[in-house]
């Protein structure tokens, strides 16, 4: 008797033990979720801020040079490549506001004239609010505020478009809804949780990163299609966004091929596979991952995105 008496004492001091084990992961529990539910709640606050600012004036700044450019086009398309207005992504700091130009006249007017006369026309017009300068394939205007708008002259060719070849001696074909149909594809098969999560890393980036270190809007778009192209994790802020910069860590150190047409690579400006500028990159998205993967407060979240 007095055996079984002294077996029920430690049979009830395990049974209080596991009891106090199970109330403190309840706890961890709970606080595990009203961590995740703050952190969530300052992202989609965030995201309301990125949704009304900017975008308006850059619409206005496009009405600005089509008019500025006048008889010489025939239209401007603002849906091409990382045209994130286009697209719902653009968030100011790192998007691409890039515009195909479609030309009137192209009888005898090669890719490099057509550049030239796009940037006479516009230094005339905006030579006291923005820099024009010419590149390789576009023109590029440059506000005093820091907003970028490339104008790619363009030309219709059948049922395709076509810009200048790098070197400018040739109108070559593009197909710039390519992209823009899987990034939406993409968005709606995560139930429209893709763009604001690419919204937010553009910020994120944008706050974080150096020049050295930070993607273009359109290579961050295409890492996110492939971080999310199979996700099947919960589809809130906080995981969506942890999950993109651990997945991008790994996927930017590989060459990514350009749908669109525009050029082979989407990433060409960091070089070969595993090269140094994409260990640079890889470094820095996957400190950002570690950050969110060991936050423990929502100050963390707060010096990641002000």
């Amino acid at each position: 008797m007095g055996g079984g008496g002294g077996g029920g004492g430690a049979g009830s001091s395990g049974g209080e033990q596991g009891l106090e084990r199970l109330r403190e992961r309840a706890a961890e529990q709970v606080a595990r979720a009203q961590f995740d539910s703050e952190v969530n709640a300052r992202l989609d606050e965030e995201l309301r801020n990125l949704n009304n600012r900017d975008v308006e004036l850059v619409r206005r700044r496009l009405d600005e040079l089509e008019e500025a450019l006048g008889d010489e086009v025939d239209e401007i398309d603002r849906m091409l490549f990382g045209g994130s207005i286009a697209k719902h992504t653009f968030v100011d700091g790192l998007s691409d506001v890039d515009v195909l130009v479609m030309l009137k006249k192209v009888a005898d007017l090669s890719p490099t004239e057509a550049r030239e006369q796009f940037a006479d026309a516009l230094r005339e017009r905006l030579r006291d609010t923005a820099e024009v300068t010419v590149g390789q394939l576009a023109v590029t205007v440059r506000y005093g505020d820091g907003l970028e708008v490339q104008l790619l002259p363009a030309i219709q060719q059948g049922e395709h478009r076509a810009i200048s070849s790098p070197d400018g001696s040739e109108w070559v074909q593009i197909r710039p809804g390519n992209f823009a149909r899987r990034l939406t594809e993409l968005n709606k098969a995560q139930a429209g949780a893709a763009i604001p999560a690419i919204k937010l890393a553009k910020a994120i980036i944008a706050h974080e990163l150096a020049e050295p270190e930070r993607p273009t809007g359109y290579h961050l778009e295409a890492l996110s299609v492939a971080a999310f192209a199979n996700y099947r994790g919960p589809r809130d802020p906080k995981s969506m966004l942890t999950h993109l910069f651990g997945s991008a860590a790994n996927d930017v150190l590989r060459p990514i091929p350009d749908v669109t047409g525009q050029s082979e690579r989407v990433d060409a400006y960091l070089g070969a596979g595993g090269s140094a500028a994409r260990t640079r990159v890889s470094a820095a998205f996957n400190a950002i991952a570690e950050r969110m993967q060991q936050s423990s407060n929502l100050d963390d979240w707060n010096g990641l995105l002000d």
